[in-house]
């Protein structure tokens, strides 16, 4: 089992300005290494210093008990940006939650997988996960039986919709 959760997050607005305000603070302050774009701190800041960390404080304010160990800004359209990051063990579920909650007419949209046992997907729209499925990865067993590594895939309506991302923002 891989103990890095990898995430792809479309943080989607008609109002350019939230866009900006939500790439604005998810910004890490001082980059941990090149191309770190976002930085679950900057985004929900809990003030914990590496040295001393709390594992039980990060998830609950995170999803994850641990920093990001990689980001990218995968795409960037006038309506969303779009991240890849990796997490310790799990995606940063309750970010997505938060930042759906401190930013009005945004949505958040978010599929996982640890690559070998979970996949999930998450929209978020109003601080709550108003869509939310999360299964095991089929055809696991039979693949670890073999010895082979398993591509994980997602189900096509999973994918982000720019159809359904407006249909949250309008309450439906």
């Amino acid at each position: 089992m891989s103990n890095t959760a990898d995430s792809t997050v479309t943080f989607f607005a008609l109002d350019p300005a939230v866009l900006a305000a939500v790439r604005e603070q998810v910004r890490p302050p001082v980059p941990a290494f090149p191309g770190h774009v976002l930085s679950l701190e900057a985004a929900v800041p809990t003030g914990l210093d590496v040295n001393a960390w709390d594992h039980e404080r990060a998830f609950a304010a995170w999803g994850t008990s641990r920093p990001e160990v990689d980001t990218e800004l995968l795409e960037e359209r006038a309506d969303r940006l779009v991240y890849g990051l990796g997490t310790p063990w799990s995606g940063p579920e309750t970010v997505w939650r938060t930042l759906s909650a401190q930013h009005p007419g945004l949505v958040v949209h978010s599929v996982s997988s640890d690559g070998s046992e979970f996949r999930s997907c998450g929209w978020y729209v109003g601080g709550r996960a108003v869509r939310w499925e999360e299964d095991d990865v089929p055809g696991l067993e039979e693949a670890q039986a073999r010895g082979e590594d398993l591509e994980v895939t997602f189900p096509e309506d999973w994918a982000f919709s720019e159809a359904v991302a407006r249909e949250l923002l309008a309450g439906g």
